[in-house]
């Protein structure tokens, strides 16, 4: 098992190696042609798993793209940027003022803003929606409320440099405000799935992706999140006499420590689960990427299923651990 554990890690982190990209001018134009956008200097691209998702990060803050094909109304874009914000954790998320239909540099738009809490801190998310021609592309920045003064204008502004690849910024005109409210529960289902060795329940937005080359028999699923901006699932089973959860879990942490020294277990425990006991950790720390460093979160969870030992491996950029956690153990609960 030793020899697999090694050999799925570093599949895995190669993967994530050679699709990250830094970027550290103040204009980034999408190699598809999709969009342009002006980011704070300095920033650069986190590390992506899926080419239609991007995160700059920078100083300690982020900002999220996602593009949307075949999307070209800026209220329907609008909406995905909402429930993205409603399935990142945040409670009660309450829109602070009007949300703004615009022209942004010769393109339709929205712009918005809604406050709420997560994890004890107060957040403002600061939305956006942009329709390019038949595709369209969301904009989301999560700030301390505390820290909205430094921070709201220069995002809003990043915002407003949002166009064509190889177009000119014009500016924003036409600005009047709409209708919003209390983002709405997103009504997508969840999913169940199955391999020889175990069942499990996805939550909304989870997809299966073909596995990237190099994996071991032992990784069964391989899984991306279209809610949580670069977040990734592994479901990885094991057989064989002397296995327990510690063991599971062993192995689970060495796929995460051994490529990634600067990985360390931030916390962890014991669970007792409506379907049978589990053991948690999680993990936190710098991942070189691109010739500059980025902060990666991974939560493992061990569980028992009826014919395998099973470890839930979610990874994401590090502000996103409590939601990896909040999904993890969802998801855990479902093992069979």
């Amino acid at each position: 098992m030793e020899r697999a554990v090694r050999s799925l890690v570093f599949a895995v982190l190669l993967f994530l190696a050679l699709t990250a990209a830094g970027w550290t001018q103040t204009t980034y134009e999408d190699p598809q042609g999709r969009f342009a956008i002006d980011i704070p200097k300095g920033w650069q691209l986190a590390p992506q798993t899926d080419d239609k998702v991007f995160v700059f990060q920078g100083e300690g803050k982020s900002i999220i793209i996602e593009c949307i094909p075949m999307v070209s109304d800026p209220a329907e874009i609008f909406k995905k940027a909402e429930t993205t914000v409603k399935l990142s954790g945040m409670a009660k998320p309450t829109l602070d003022g009007d949300i703004t239909e615009m022209t942004l540099n010769g393109l339709p738009a929205r712009w918005g803003i809604y406050k709420g809490t997560m994890a004890g801190v107060t957040l403002a998310a600061l939305c956006g929606g942009v329709a390019n021609g038949e595709n369209g592309l969301y904009f989301l920045s999560f700030v301390s409320v505390a820290d909205m003064a430094k921070w709201k204008d220069k995002l809003e502004k990043a915002f407003q440099t949002i166009r064509g690849a190889g177009q000119k910024i014009t500016g924003v005109e036409g600005v009047k405000a709409v209708s919003g409210g209390a983002v709405a529960a997103p009504a997508a289902d969840s999913t169940p799935w199955k391999t020889d060795l175990v069942s499990l329940t996805l939550p909304p937005g989870w997809a299966e992706k073909p596995k990237p080359r190099g994996f071991e028999k032992e990784v069964k699923g391989w899984f991306t999140s279209d809610t949580i901006p670069g977040a990734s699932l592994m479901v990885v089973c094991y057989k064989g006499m002397g296995l327990n959860l510690g063991k599971a879990l062993d192995a689970g942490v060495k796929s995460v420590t051994i490529p990634s020294p600067g990985m360390k277990p931030v916390e962890g425990e014991e669970l007792d689960l409506p379907n049978g006991k589990a053991r948690y950790i999680a993990l936190k720390g710098m991942v070189a990427s691109g010739g500059s460093e980025v902060e990666l979160a991974s939560v493992v969870v061990s569980c028992k299923a009826d014919k395998s030992y099973t470890n839930l491996i979610l990874t994401g950029l590090g502000h996103l651990l409590p939601e990896l956690k909040n999904q993890a153990l969802e998801i855990a609960k479902t093992v069979k």
